[in-house]
């Protein structure tokens, strides 16, 4: 019997639909990296009024949706090793499509540091993706997997301090539905959810208290 109840990732399907699965990754990531570069270079007054309402300008340069997409894209992989393909695409169409629209319309691509730093990335976010993907194992390694993920975007949508003295959102009230659509795809019983939210909250408050931070992550 195994006590942390280990998801086992499926291997079946025809190659040329994993190779077709991961390549509409990399187009999802290359239109969302288009779009992103267009609501970040567009006058807001010229932005269509949904789009202003929405607030996607704003939304879009920020981390935690991208995070929520990664995750989307690593939680519903068929296993570990697609997963980390399909967030390595992913990204890599994000900063694609980022770095054509700089050069086509701006004239010159990103400079080095930003490229290093998104490469950087892209490449952590693979590996992570790879441990991610375990978050839905029924027992304690999801649960403890899952409260770290929540902790993370406790951490990116609440600005507090280690005494409370101030509580507020670090950004707008869209991420706040981002915390509760993360929390929603982790889902895996009543119990197991509110012990991985429990964990979660005792674990952002941990990092507040002892000051850790990481650099463009916390």
């Amino acid at each position: 019997m195994n006590p942390l109840r280990i998801r086992h990732g499926s291997r079946h399907g025809k190659l040329q639909n994993k190779i077709l699965i991961t390549l509409l990754f990399f187009l999802l990531g290359f239109l969302l990296g288009l779009m992103a570069k267009w609501l970040n270079t567009t006058a807001p007054n010229a932005l269509p009024q949904i789009v202003r309402s929405l607030d996607l300008r704003n939304l879009f340069a920020r981390t935690p949706v991208w995070v929520l997409i990664a995750l989307a894209i690593t939680l519903f992989s068929r296993n570990p090793r697609r997963a980390s393909l399909n967030v390595l695409l992913f990204l890599i169409g994000v900063i694609g499509s980022y770095c054509l629209f700089s050069y086509l319309w701006g004239g010159r691509l990103p400079d080095q540091h930003n490229l290093l730093l998104w490469g950087i990335v892209t490449a952590a976010s693979a590996l992570i993706a790879f441990g991610v993907w375990y978050a839905r194992c029924r027992g304690l390694l999801g649960t403890a997997i899952s409260a770290v993920i929540i902790a993370y975007f406790i951490l990116q949508i609440f600005s507090f301090t280690a005494n409370f003295s101030h509580f507020d959102l670090s950004y707008g009230l869209a991420e706040v539905f981002i915390l509760i659509a993360v929390i929603m795809m982790l889902y895996d019983g009543i119990v197991s959810c509110l012990i991985s939210v429990g964990a979660a909250i005792a674990l952002a408050y941990l990092v507040k208290l002892t000051g850790f931070s990481i650099p463009y992550v916390l």
